[in-house]
């Protein structure tokens, strides 16, 4: 956690040659020398070049806002061999920008913007430029500027200074920091781990020698909000209803409870694979703390006494849901949805979002214990550092094909290490619980009991 301005606290942790027709790409150009199937790409730049190109498009970003092909082979190249370098025995971990001085200074004016210092003379990119610039560019607070010059040569010619506040932009996070324009970002994070951005908008990522290009985000399925229906239903009773007459009669959206809840986990998903530790997040149904499961299933490290206090969250939840319809309400907002929270602006609600920053912080913290964190449906705390007991073994889980798990593949269960037999073993005697599972090499799987089916899903934010 990093404190800024006011005590704000900020979230840290975070091809073959183409043709080019009026600065527009041909993706089918670009992957038309790719023999390899999609999901069996190593990370070496022109494969990634092939692939960013082809998700790039299929994400509506505009092609012509990336390199030529060579140009993107080139970039992606230095600044993998940039990641594997070391300056005074710290590794190199930066951010770079392909843009112009034109396009960094066109953004609307509305916007805030990036505050942006021009080079007197261009450095050649280079994974030794990047070595050297890359403390005066933190990888928190700044970005190196990046664009072709008149020879076709990639230069870096300035700094783009953003601020910290872009860490906190998880998917479905409020974000009040600096724009970027919709440009290629490409984010050198720690050796071979490459993340490609349209501005702060994820595109591609590249770990471990592998594209992570296969998998879903379960957060958007159906299945696992219905899982959670009644919490949310139980959570919105609680809000205070409005009696003043004559006044703007405000509801909360249902969905905002969802978006709400997933924003932390979101995070705290990010945190514990930025860590390379991996762990376990266990969430069992409501009322399983008092009804035997966890004396059957579960020996804990830690398992916290059963009061008011474990439901810390469900009360930071209903208190920040209340402060917003405040704000709604002044605002003569009939329905308040997760949209317009996101751009209310208001003392109390960042406090709030200070609030779950170090929330999750304190989750990531309990599942990097050996064992699992343990919740339930309510987000009450049960316990951590949990042994899942029994010793019926699993013998098959079926990987899903698609974000409900109407298709699956099913795979010999003891492919995979402990800690996800662990979880197998558990969901599929606890049908009603979910587990996530992160691999040390932030491997990341929702594993549940659906369709009459022990079912996991590759899980990419």
């Amino acid at each position: 956690m990093l404190r800024i301005d006011g005590g704000r606290s900020v979230d840290l942790d975070i091809v073959n040659e183409g043709t080019q027709q009026h600065g527009c790409h041909s993706v089918e150009n670009v992957l038309s020398g790719t023999a390899k199937s999609m999901d069996q790409f190593s990370s070496y730049p022109a494969e990634m070049a092939a692939v960013l190109a082809k998700q790039w498009d299929s994400r509506g970003f505009p092609l012509e806002l990336l390199p030529s092909t060579a140009s993107m082979v080139s970039l992606l190249d230095v600044c993998y061999q940039a990641s594997l370098l070391r300056e005074e025995d710290t590794p190199v971990r930066c951010r770079v920008i392909y843009a112009s001085p034109t396009q960094l200074r066109g953004m609307a004016i509305q916007e805030p913007q990036p505050h942006v210092l021009s080079f007197a003379e261009p450095a050649i990119l280079s994974p030794h430029n990047l070595r050297k610039l890359y403390a005066a560019a933190d990888f928190y607070r700044a970005a190196l500027a990046v664009t072709t010059d008149e020879s076709g040569a990639l230069v870096i010619w300035g700094l783009v200074v953003t601020g910290t506040e872009w860490v906190n932009r998880v998917e479905g996070s409020r974000f009040d920091g600096v724009s970027l324009p919709p440009n290629l970002v490409v984010q050198a994070i720690r050796p071979g781990h490459l993340v490609a951005s349209s501005g702060y908008m994820r595109v591609l990522e590249t770990n471990q020698g592998q594209l992570l290009i296969d998998g879903f985000d379960p957060f958007r399925s159906t299945w696992i909000s219905g899982r959670f229906s009644s919490v949310r239903e139980a959570m919105l009773s609680r809000l205070p209803e409005d009696h003043v007459n004559n006044s703007v009669t405000t509801k909360v959206c249902e969905s905002f409870v969802r978006d709400l809840a997933q924003s932390v986990v979101r995070r705290v998903l990010r945190l514990v694979r930025n860590r390379r530790h991996g762990g376990l997040m266990v969430v069992l149904p409501n009322g399983a703390h008092e009804d035997g499961t966890c004396e059957r299933w579960l020996r804990f490290r830690v398992q916290f006494q059963s009061d008011d206090s474990t439901l810390l969250y469900h009360g930071m939840m209903v208190r920040l849901m209340a402060r917003a319809l405040e704000v709604a309400k002044t605002r003569q907002l009939a329905i308040l949805t997760w949209s317009d929270y996101q751009q209310f602006r208001d003392a109390e609600l960042r406090r709030f979002d200070d609030q779950l920053i170090d929330f999750s912080h304190f989750l990531a913290d309990m599942m990097t214990v050996d064992g699992a964190l343990i919740l339930d449906h309510s987000f009450r705390l049960i316990g951590f550092g949990g042994e899942i007991l029994g010793d019926t073994p699993v013998q098959t889980i079926h990987r899903a094909t698609d974000i409900e798990g109407h298709q699956t593949v099913a795979e010999r269960a003891d492919s995979a290490g402990t800690r996800h037999r662990s979880a197998y073993r558990l969901v599929n005697g606890l049908n009603q619980s979910i587990a996530v599972v992160v691999s040390q090499d932030g491997d990341v799987r929702f594993v549940a009991h659906h369709n009459g089916k022990l079912t996991y899903w590759p899980y990419l934010p």
